[in-house]
């Protein structure tokens, strides 16, 4: 087996002459080095300090958050800037991501160790988590996500258990959800649960039910698997979300240590949207800001905040910790394609990229355009790639229908599958102004802004590939950045 060194340089070597080329070198660097050296990801592991964030969504969003609030600290990071979260990301970023080391931006002066933030998928996590053998790891929630890979959710939660196994991390888990919260089952000493305010959730449930979106049915998870009885809910956040009930075996929803208090009242889409984090186990709570719009970002934020905690926690006061990590995420930003907006035309107008990839990420975007001030227009992406999972059937199982009426009456289509996209919005009400193929994605891009509202914003809702390709048009007409940097 070849060394570790000479795979190291092999990879390097890789990345710089595709950089030259301008390609990003995500992933075919760590390829490289795994197939000279397939222990090479356990091998450069050793004596890091490492976080991991796995699940459905929420996985680019809460591993940014995480990085720059360890970065606001003072704290030096390494992550996979693009969401290259399979085994050969992973290892490019363990090669490569000193090279391009997140500095600390403030805190504290004190020279501290760096600390590796690396977004991983759920069944790539299985594989390589033993390997990584980090101090902390996320569980954000599971959705239905890419049929033709996943399959049923319960093979999902399976693989994240199964890397959970490999390595005695401490568990930051989704009270809310019922199966990433069975992961806490015989784990309990090393879990640390965060969810909503159970206070919040049925107050929202009962003063606002006539809030479009907020409690739509869910066919995700809604059943206990060792009863095959369908959940009650105390009360529900969205999708299958809350604090359920099996009326038969009594399972319920663990208490969460972090809980985060909101209110409808105020719209998470505002981007000055006041919420609140509590630290349970020490009954402290700090006023907070959500910096990414949108109320499943939520989670998002209490998922951040109870791993950096948790991260800090070792030999610390928690309190100190707590305060610091709440601290850290007031100056948080958007990550690439999550609710990133960016000025056009002369510097009037908008565009916000979110990215879309399964009923539920979908349902939870459609639901903050409905309540977005700001939205001039919608265009949708759809492609059927791998990356994308070939099967895009899964946008019959949004609920377009209650939210079409607040939704901007401009819609625009693109993608490989645009013909899909646009027979689903045809049937819930939608008047498309515009569909076409990929090729033509730039054209209507320039016509949605062309046709914008001064002070509006053009919502681009793009799937993964589509994201990419659209990012593309994006460098070059506007100077964005290229998605890996």
């Amino acid at each position: 087996m070849a060394s570790v060194v000479f795979a190291s340089f092999v990879a390097k070597a890789t990345r710089k002459v595709l950089r030259l080329f301008g390609k990003g070198a995500t992933t075919l660097p760590g390829k490289l080095a795994l197939k000279i050296n397939p222990t090479i990801i356990r091998k450069l592991s050793v004596d890091k300090d490492i976080i991991t964030v796995t699940g459905t969504n929420g996985k680019t969003t809460t591993t940014h958050m995480i990085v720059e609030m360890l970065s606001n600290i003072g704290f030096d990071v390494v992550t996979n800037i693009s969401g290259a979260n399979l085994a050969s990301g992973i290892a490019t970023t363990l090669i490569c991501g000193g090279d391009e080391i997140i500095k600390a931006q403030g805190g504290s002066k004190q020279k501290t160790k760096t600390v590796y933030v690396l977004e991983t998928d759920e069944a790539a996590f299985a594989k390589i988590a033993g390997d990584l053998q980090p101090k902390v790891s996320v569980v954000s929630n599971l959705f239905r996500d890419q049929l033709d890979r996943y399959g049923e959710l319960t093979y999902t939660r399976d693989c994240i258990s199964n890397g959970i196994d490999k390595n005695d991390a401490k568990l930051v888990i989704n009270a809310d959800d019922s199966l990433v919260a069975s992961l806490g089952k015989g784990r309990e000493g090393r879990t640390i649960f965060f969810g909503m305010e159970l206070a919040s959730m049925k107050s929202n449930n009962v003063t606002y039910p006539e809030n479009k979106g907020v409690l739509p049915a869910s066919p995700d998870a809604v059943y206990c698997p060792l009863c095959n009885v369908r959940y009650e809910y105390e009360a529900r956040s969205f999708s299958h979300l809350g604090a359920f009930c099996c009326p038969k075996c009594g399972a319920r929803r663990p208490s969460p240590r972090f809980e985060v208090v909101y209110s409808l009242s105020k719209s998470p889409s505002d981007p000055d949207y006041g919420y609140i984090i509590k630290d349970t186990t020490i009954n402290e709570a700090n006023e907070m800001i959500l910096k990414v719009p949108g109320s499943h970002n939520l989670y998002n934020s209490c998922a951040a905040v109870a791993a950096v905690s948790a991260y800090l926690e070792e030999g610390n006061d928690k309190k100190e910790c707590f305060d610091t990590a709440c601290k850290a995420a007031l100056s948080v930003k958007a990550a690439f394609g999550r609710m990133e907006k960016f000025s056009v035309g002369d510097g009037n107008k908008q565009i916000c990229i979110l990215l879309v990839k399964n009923p539920a990420g979908l349902d939870r975007s459609l639901s903050f355009l409905a309540n977005a001030k700001d939205a001039d227009s919608l265009f949708f992406l759809l492609n059927s790639n791998i990356a994308d999972g070939k099967d895009v059937s899964w946008i019959w199982d949004v609920d377009f229908e209650s939210k079409i009426d607040n939704l901007p009456k401009r819609i625009y289509v693109s993608g490989e599958r645009w013909a899909d996209m646009q027979l689903r919005v045809h049937y819930a009400g939608g008047r498309i102004d515009k569909a076409d193929c990929m090729e033509k994605a730039k054209e209507i891009l320039d016509r949605a802004i062309e046709a914008c509202e001064p002070n509006k914003c053009v919502y681009i809702l793009p799937n993964y590939t589509s994201m990419l390709a659209l990012r593309a048009i994006l460098v070059k007409q506007y100077g964005l950045k290229d998605f890996w940097k």
